[in-house]
């Protein structure tokens, strides 16, 4: 952790895990006046203006030829462009709540994949019996046994965002000291908006009802807390902290996302998502426990 206190890296993780956990309320708001994939990439379009200016009035800078920044493009295109446009995707089908729940599987997915990265912390007995039990309450989340319906397509396009989230996430420590956070943050949220502004164009759909005050709001929270201000933090605490660590964050998102869902749109938590969160963050505990060994 050299370079950052650890009441920087509190701040960082303390903003990570309230502000994702209430993206998800602010996407829900949102799609009732937007398509979902322009609505993500007119999120990331305006919080790559405002991370741009605020990175030059701060003197970062963003030296290098073009193959010094494809990485962080790629960066972009993987988070942004396909994990994001999935949940926003997903979440025209999925309540805001059930929707972060499937998320909480992501600090198993990272410890799972950590052996294919040079350099990463292995699993011991006690982080395997964790990725099982994240496996096993991912499984009751999905509930498979409602037959296949669209929710369900939704609910698995979710889980995969989280893999796929995951593994960027381990790649990401990769490549961490090549660039400033902001400057990365620009990076990904410019080429993540350029994927999914082309996905919307090729839909030929930008709002799918008049745009209301809520809506408007929802986006103007995304924009500012939910790109900019959150997107920095979590590439600051990539660079300190190890990655299933800062996954660890969504032990805290899926509570601020029901508590917001149920609270502000009467969203309704199930007995298999209740058994399910429970198993699921079982198993994340245990994965996070292998570094205290």
């Amino acid at each position: 952790m050299a370079g950052a206190s650890r009441v920087s890296l509190a701040a960082a993780y303390g903003l990570i895990s309230f502000i994702w956990g209430s993206t998800y309320l602010a996407i829900k708001v949102g799609l009732e006046s937007f398509d979902p994939f322009f609505f993500a990439g007119l999120r990331y379009l305006l919080a790559t203006a405002l991370a741009y200016a605020w990175a030059r009035f701060r003197g970062v800078g963003f030296p290098g030829s073009l193959g010094h920044w494809l990485p962080a493009f790629a960066v972009g295109v993987l988070f942004i462009g396909v994990c994001n446009g999935a949940i926003f995707w997903a979440e025209t089908r999925l309540d805001s709540a059930y929707t972060a729940l499937l998320i909480t599987v992501n600090p198993v997915w990272a410890a799972l994949l950590t052996p294919l990265y040079p350099g990463e912390e292995r699993l011991k007995l006690s982080g395997w019996v964790g990725v099982i039990l994240g496996f096993v309450g991912t499984t009751v989340l999905l509930a498979p046994w409602r037959a296949v319906t669209p929710e369900l397509a939704a609910a698995l396009v979710v889980v995969t965002s989280a893999l796929i989230w995951a593994a960027t996430a381990l790649g990401v420590r990769r490549i961490r000291e090549r660039y400033d956070p902001l400057a990365l943050t620009v990076a990904q949220m410019a080429s993540g908006a350029v994927v999914l502004l082309a996905v919307a164009a090729v839909r030929g759909q930008a709002l799918v009802g008049p745009i209301t005050l809520r809506a408007a709001g929802a986006l103007a929270y995304l924009v500012v807390f939910g790109s900019l201000v959150a997107f920095t933090a979590y590439f600051f605490l990539l660079r300190h902290m190890d990655a299933t660590r800062v996954a660890s964050s969504t032990y805290i998102n899926p509570v601020v996302a029901m508590v917001l869902g149920v609270v502000l749109l009467d969203e309704v938590i199930t007995w298999y998502m209740g058994v399910g969160i429970a198993v699921v963050l079982a198993g994340v505990w245990l994965v996070m426990r292998r570094g205290e060994h």
